[in-house]
């Protein structure tokens, strides 16, 4: 019995210090966190998005006559007057048409006015005459069409515009309606944006919007956009909408149709659509025993942090409202805060200039 005390003394103590907590050492390492100050929920909403510059107009131009290639004077990459001469069509087919409708027009012509006399005199029937008349016209429609397939036969451009693809090559035999050159109304740039339905859905017509482009060649430079049109028929296969907005006139380099931009939108909220509350990343948040959310505070002037119960509302994208617990300018940790705990020091990562300034709107 005597000889079993020691052993017990020794497994009391293992078990006292097994269960004590380790000691801190007061030359811990100060723990690096993400600090950012929290600003209020109406803030302006910020959206980027991958913009394709588009021409004003783009138009396949073809013959409405079929026959081969004689003249293709335009070439890619041209700029043209409206009413320069495109492509042309050999003509002599249809010249030969047209001579022999004029032919026709001209027997018929002199068919109708020897009719006419004959029934002045009482000699041609009254049918006759007008059997007479109804050929002339005839003969005068085909007139017209002759003279219109002629027409046809050479391509002049609608507007001004660039030459962005010849279609075919010369001397082709082209069917009627088969395009032969594209041509692109470049008067006016135009900037094309996806714009997802969840986003879309949001957005209100009364609030005032800020929108500008960019461009990799020019970094330092962005250019205001305006708004021209929404395609209301989303994609199939994405689900996105269409918006396109027009570019300067003056931008210092040569756009052209094809490039990329990145598109910036910037929602300033109406009253109407104001939040009492502010707008947090989801990130910040942690959860609590009974259930509830709370943040970390950063307090600048001990170095420390101390945990705050707070009331959420909707999660918008990355962010969430906060409606309780929070004011506008406090400064919080947005990353890592499972590994903090009450009064711990740390050090700011990175101060951002907002915190929970993520999109909301569009």
């Amino acid at each position: 019995m005597t000889r079993l005390l020691p052993i017990a003394l020794v497994a009391t103590a293992l078990a006292v210090t097994a269960c004590s907590p380790p000691a801190i050492s007061e030359e811990s390492p100060v723990r690096a966190a993400r600090i950012e100050q929290v600003q209020p929920a109406q803030s302006a909403a910020v959206r980027d998005f991958v913009g394709r510059v588009e021409a004003r107009l783009t138009v396949d131009l073809s013959f409405q006559v079929g026959g081969r290639l004689a003249d293709f004077p335009v070439s890619e990459g041209e700029l043209i007057l409206a009413g320069a001469p495109v492509a042309g069509l050999e003509t002599q087919d249809f010249d030969r048409a047209l001579r022999e409708t004029r032919v026709q027009l001209q027997q018929a012509s002199q068919d109708l006015e020897r009719q006419q006399t004959l029934n002045e005199r009482g000699i041609a029937s009254d049918a006759a005459l007008e059997q007479a008349q109804t050929a002339y016209d005839l003969r005068a429609v085909s007139l017209d069409n002759a003279r219109q397939n002629r027409q046809y036969a050479e391509i002049t451009a609608p507007f001004d515009g660039l030459v962005s693809r010849r279609l075919v090559d010369n001397y082709t035999t082209v069917a009627p309606g088969q395009p032969v050159v594209r041509l692109q109304d470049v008067s006016e740039l135009r900037v094309a944006i996806q714009v997802p339905e969840s986003v879309l859905a949001l957005v209100d017509e009364t609030e005032p919007v800020e929108m500008s482009a960019r461009f990799p060649f020019l970094p330092d430079q962005s250019f205001p956009l305006e708004f021209r049109e929404l395609v209301a028929e989303p994609d199939q296969a994405s689900q996105t909408y269409t918006v396109l907005f027009a570019l300067p006139g003056d931008i210092p380099a040569n756009i052209l149709p094809g490039m990329t931009a990145n598109v910036r939108v910037v929602i300033e909220p109406t009253d109407e659509r104001q939040t009492v509350g502010v707008r947090i990343p989801v990130t910040a948040l942690a959860a609590r025993p009974d259930g509830g959310f709370q943040v970390w505070i950063f307090d600048p002037a001990a170095g420390s942090v101390r945990s705050r119960r707070v009331a959420i509302g909707p999660v918008t994208g990355e962010t969430v409202l906060v409606e309780e617990g929070l004011v506008a300018g406090d400064q919080i940790v947005t990353a890592g805060v499972t590994a903090l705990h009450e009064g711990m020091a740390v050090r700011p990562l990175e101060r951002a200039v907002r915190a929970g300034s993520a999109p909301g709107l569009f």
